[in-house]
């Protein structure tokens, strides 16, 4: 067991000093000539303010009014204006002594935004993950909810206007009020910090407002007057005016922008037939889904046991972990949707998260269909606005059910009873940058705090719910079989190693050709987008590379660029080599652009389509996929790993993994694990209805397990065997992980600042007496040492359980030394240690 500490490093999280110097507080403001007093000081509370900063800390502020935890305020904090959350109050013994306490500059909320529950979820998620509750309560509102401050300053009226030499307060010769931003447009040094100095000096007063970062949208609405003289319209104008007539007495003017002109709205309104009016734009219905016609389904028995059995655990309040491990195709949906009925039955909300939204549309219109009522929408592919008018339509109480991404999972729904996390061992769960967060461990959470069920549900479940299904954490539900005669593919592995066609083995190319004669649909699987993954120049070598990554320039065929998939970097292709002036180029391995350009030179007269994110970029990119393909329209769909979960097309009879090893090669462990996940949710997108259905795997390491076990559709051998290796070589589920990584600008200065910590990191395991229960990996360079103009070094760090990591962490955070150049980043739970 870890004993107790007793050594000299510091048991206190280091606290970072203001750039300003504290003063002590007074009652009373400087004064020029005669003094003066305030006939009255109201008595004051003190708050313990969460900010949105790295530092995890909270400081304290005081007000007059009486504020409740969740309310928003805004704080000055080292010269700037932020906005804060009320964590609690606090009573003046509480206060350490000699510290100036800021009153709070602007109360945004009279009603706390953030419900109780998921303030309370944040402060599990600042303990857990090692992250400043400002950061995480930030991160669980819509960016429609974030505030503009808007700052005036002016003299103070008793302070003479030839007094002061101060050069802000010369600026002001008035006694007016100044625009900050027009101060900042004169260069001033260190405004801000004069600004604060001198109002707390009382040589100036300061108005603060805000407004809304997504503002109320406007429109222009046509408005027919009762009585119009419509004897002297031009043709033109009696044409547009009879339009009007056919749509109605008011309707807003976009609806006839395509028709009518300008001059026309001018000349109507100028002869009084119309009104034009602006009017708010009703942001109601913004995402309207397309109904997808009810099927008539007959529950198997073992559909109804698995539904009868979490159905009293909703029934009685009762907090309870399932986890459902069913085949593709074996009807967890519908498990879904007759649990969801159940709960609303108990006048209960929902909410359900799905991995992808590439998935969001189809599952949205199915159970929209089902339930027949208003369903909100949380994913990324929505803008601000959007996002907002969802997040109101939630915290108003207008839906029950919720469907979404990984921040769906902050949903301001009250008395939930079911949560449900569709495809629980997908990467996408996982936050990659602050509050790195696992929404599947976050959903088990939260239903804690509701008295609710939790529900994960996979074909390939995660290793660590496995591991918790096997402990008895969570208790588990196999569906093995697919309902009624529909049978699993049969799956074919094809060595790449005696095929000579390229990226097509000849069995796949024959089985295209099969499929497209009869009318069927298939899908082509390569998780690499681009033309080709590098480009180099056959004469030199020089390999073209990203200047702020240490990644190769992935080639895009389409608009003839190089692009860097990590930071973004964008440059045109040359024609010839920069340093060498060579014209002729090597290509790397190839990717969905590619193969689409081979599948339309092979198969001329058939219906191709590509579903990557770079053609994937529209809005409504997703839903035009998803139509074509269940009309038919499309033949065959290529793409990388947004089309390998959850579609259900009955007419796809054929699945081809062009390249299985792609997943298998990266340097971490879980690699093998995310092959596996990949190969088998890519099979069960074939032959899921009483077609029968074909998958063809190709792959240069045909005997490795994990293709073997998904060629077999067989989890319970891959898991057993993968669980082996992990446990031999310490790794999750079997240990607790966490990640720290240290990166900076300047190589130099990051590899001078890392070389104490091996010693830190000993020290600290050895006064802790914790050596057998925690190792620490590293420090070393990662993978990728260099992205986003960053050089990256990490440790990782494995114990026996999180109280250790915890105990750890909490030292190590409390005694490293680092210039503020050096960023560190914690990850716990890391998915990839790329």
């Amino acid at each position: 067991m870890c004993a107790e500490p007793n050594f000299s490093i510091s048991e206190k999280p280091k606290e970072r000093r203001l750039a300003s110097k504290k003063r002590k507080d007074t009652d009373y403001h400087k004064t020029w000539g005669n003094s003066y007093e305030f006939p009255f000081f109201p008595f004051m509370n003190h708050y313990q303010i969460a900010l949105p900063i790295k530092i995890d800390q909270l400081y304290t502020y005081k007000s007059s009014e009486i504020l409740e935890r969740g309310c928003r305020v805004l704080v000055s904090f080292q010269f700037r204006v932020l906005t804060g959350f009320v964590w609690k109050r606090i009573t003046e013994d509480e206060i350490p002594a000699k510290i100036s306490i800021k009153k709070i500059s602007l109360i945004i909320d009279e009603k706390p935004v953030i419900p109780a529950d998921l303030v309370k979820l944040a402060e599990w998620m600042s303990y857990y993950y090692f992250v400043s509750p400002g950061i995480v309560l930030t991160a669980m509102l819509p960016v429609g909810l974030q505030v503009q401050v808007q700052s005036k300053i002016r003299r103070h009226p008793e302070l003479p206007l030839k007094s002061a030499s101060n050069p802000l307060l010369m600026l002001m010769d008035t006694y007016d009020w100044h625009d900050v931003k027009e101060l900042k447009k004169r260069k001033i040094p260190r405004l801000y910090e004069k600004i604060e100095e001198l109002e707390k000096n009382g040589l100036i007063e300061v108005q603060r407002t805000f407004d809304k970062k997504i503002k109320k949208k406007r429109e222009n609405y046509v408005v027919m007057r009762k009585i119009a003289q419509t004897e002297k319209l031009t043709p033109k104008q009696k044409s547009a005016f009879d339009l009007f007539k056919s749509i109605g007495d008011e309707f807003p003017v976009k609806f006839i922008a395509n028709d009518v002109s300008y001059s026309i709205l001018k000349a109507l309104r100028r002869k009084k037939i119309i009104e034009i009016e602006t009017r708010e734009f009703i942001e109601s219905n913004l995402i309207k889904p397309v109904k997808i016609p009810a099927k008539k389904i007959k529950l198997t028995s073992r559909q109804q046991m698995i539904i009868e059995d979490i159905g009293k655990s909703i029934d009685s309040n009762l907090n309870k972990n399932y986890l459902l491990y069913g085949v593709t195709g074996s009807g967890k949906t519908e498990v879904y949707i007759n649990l969801i009925k159940k709960t609303l039955q108990q006048n209960k909300t929902v909410i359900m998260l799905v991995p992808e939204i590439s998935l969001t549309p189809q599952t949205v219109s199915k159970f929209y269909s089902a339930f027949n009522e208003e369903i909100a929408v949380l994913h990324s592919g929505l803008n601000d606005r959007e996002k907002y008018a969802e997040w109101k339509k939630i915290s108003s109480g207008d839906c029950r059910i919720v469907i979404g991404a990984r921040s769906a999972v902050f949903a301001p729904l009250k008395n939930i009873g079911l949560i449900i996390v569709d495809e629980e061992h997908e990467s996408s769960y996982k936050q990659e940058n602050n509050p790195r967060y696992q929404a599947r461990d976050l959903a088990t959470v939260r239903a804690k705090f509701h008295n609710a069920v939790t529900l994960l549900g996979s074909a390939t479940p995660s290793l660590e719910s496995w591991f918790n299904a096997k402990i008895g954490k969570y208790e588990l539900h196999k569906m093995m079989t697919r309902p009624g005669k529909t049978e699993l593919p049969a799956v074919r592995v094809v060595d790449m190693r005696n095929e000579r066609n390229g990226l097509f083995s000849e069995k796949l190319i024959k089985l295209i050709e099969d499929r497209l004669n009869k009318k069927e649909q298939i899908i082509l699987f390569l998780n690499r987008r681009g033309y080709s993954s590098f480009l180099q120049c056959t004469n030199c070598g020089k390999l073209f590379k990203c200047p702020d990554c240490d990644i190769s320039l992935c080639y895009h065929k389409y608009n003839n660029t190089l692009k860097c998939h990590y930071c973004g970097y964008l440059k045109e292709t040359p024609r010839t080599c920069p340093d060498c002036n060579g014209y002729m180029f090597s290509y790397g391995a190839a990717g969905t652009e590619q193969s689409e350009d081979l599948i339309a030179s092979l198969f001329p007269e058939a219906s191709v389509k590509r579903m990557d994110s770079d053609t994937a970029k529209g809005k409504d990119s997703y839903k035009v996929m998803f139509e074509e393909m269940q009309k038919g329209k499309t033949d065959i769909l290529i793409g990388t790993q947004m089309i390998a979960k959850g579609l259900d097309f009955p007419n796809v009879t054929l699945a081809g993994i062009l390249n299985a090893d792609i997943a298998m090669n990266i340097p971490d462990f879980r690699a093998q694990e995310r092959t596996f996940q990949l190969i088998t949710q890519v099979a069960g997108r074939a032959g899921r209805s009483d077609k029968k259905g074909e998958v063809i795997i190709q792959t240069f390491n045909p005997d490795h397990y994990a293709v073997q076990y998904a060629a077999r559709q067989n989890f319970d051998f891959f898991s057993e065997r993968e669980s082996e290796q992990r446990e031999l070589f310490g790794f999750p589920p079997y240990v607790k992980m966490a990640r720290i990584v240290f990166s900076c600008k300047n190589e130099k200065k990051l590899m001078s600042e890392i070389k104490p910590i091996s010693q830190l990191c000993n020290l600290i395991a050895r006064k802790l007496k914790c050596e057998e229960e925690l190792s620490v990996l590293g420090p070393v360079q990662t993978p990728f040492y260099k992205i986003r103009d960053k050089y990256r070094i990490h440790l990782a760090v494995k114990a026996k359980n999180f109280r250790i990591l915890n105990q750890w962490i909490k030292y190590f955070g409390a005694n490293i030394k680092l210039s503020s150049s050096v960023t560190v980043d914690y990850d716990i739970d890391p998915f990839s240690l790329l």
